[in-house]
């Protein structure tokens, strides 16, 4: 059997993935006179673990598979491929079965062995046949959100120590950035926080600011983030002749999708006339 089908085809599919929408697709130009597949269905489509329910544990976790085939003459029958995230070969082959109800649709119930704080990435993809040169496929990509046993990490934060108020009509746009990593993904990342710790010892907000990294940076008071997705969250202030001296302490922090937090970071942040 040939392994060069599958790993040219996960790189297409990923490239079409990412400009799509939809989870499931089959390519358009194919021969319909040969054996060809459409609309795979797995189910369950998204696998999420639960703390309380699940606990820590190894676990099965049971794909049930459906995918419409058609010119299968015979005995012949499609086959399915999972992937575990970024891999090029498949961990998982094996044949569809003929449904008993419906004509013309295959169906297999697939067993994967799993851990409940696993994050993964399962692509399935039916094909006709494992001999490397199918023209058509279908693929469906299944996320596992495994019960996150590691808190957020603030690596670094970065705000000036001292901004001086401005005369007149200027603003003056002051950043707030937090590094922040998560080793259960970043996508298990919920919320980076930043409030203001006043000199008397309360905070200025009863609501934490939250910080972004949307790499939205028109200035003004959005996150004035410069690149997303680099794990830099960013919150903007406006700083203008309307404020008053202060003297604060910026206090970071930020949660998991399970409520965990990280510890929290301090820095110096004092507001101060311009004489």
């Amino acid at each position: 059997m040939s392994y060069k089908f599958y790993s040219q085809v996960l790189l297409s599919a990923f490239l079409i993935f990412a400009l799509s929408c939809d989870s499931t697709f089959s390519p358009d130009d194919f021969d319909e006179q040969e054996p060809y597949v459409q609309d795979l269905s797995v189910n369950p489509g998204q696998i999420i673990f639960n703390a309380q329910q699940d606990g820590q544990k190894d676990t099965t976790v049971v794909l049930s598979l459906s995918v419409n085939g058609f010119n299968f003459e015979g005995d012949s029958l499609p086959y399915y491929s999972i992937f575990l995230d970024d891999e090029n070969l498949p961990s998982i082959q094996g044949a569809f079965n003929k449904s008993s109800v419906l004509a013309n649709t295959f169906e297999a119930n697939v067993s994967i062995l799993t851990s409940t704080i696993v994050f993964k990435t399962y692509t399935v993809l039916a094909t006709p046949t494992l001999n490397g040169n199918n023209k058509n496929y279908a693929q469906s990509v299944i996320s596992q959100t495994g019960v996150p046993i590691n808190a957020p990490q603030i690596l670094e934060v970065n705000n000036p120590n001292q901004v001086e108020i401005p005369s007149g009509s200027t603003t003056t746009i002051v950043l707030f950035t937090a590094k922040v990593t998560d080793m259960d993904g970043q996508d298990n990342l919920s919320q980076v926080l930043l409030n203001f710790r006043n000199s008397d010892g309360t905070m200025l907000s009863d609501d934490p600011f939250q910080m972004f990294d949307d790499g939205i940076s028109n200035g003004g008071d959005t996150s004035g983030d410069e690149v997303a997705g680099d794990s830099v969250f960013t919150k903007s202030f406006s700083i203008n002749s309307g404020n008053t001296p202060a003297n604060r302490t910026a206090v970071y922090w930020a949660i998991d999708k399970s409520g965990l937090s990280s510890d929290t970071l301090e820095t110096i942040f004092n507001i101060v006339d311009n004489e």
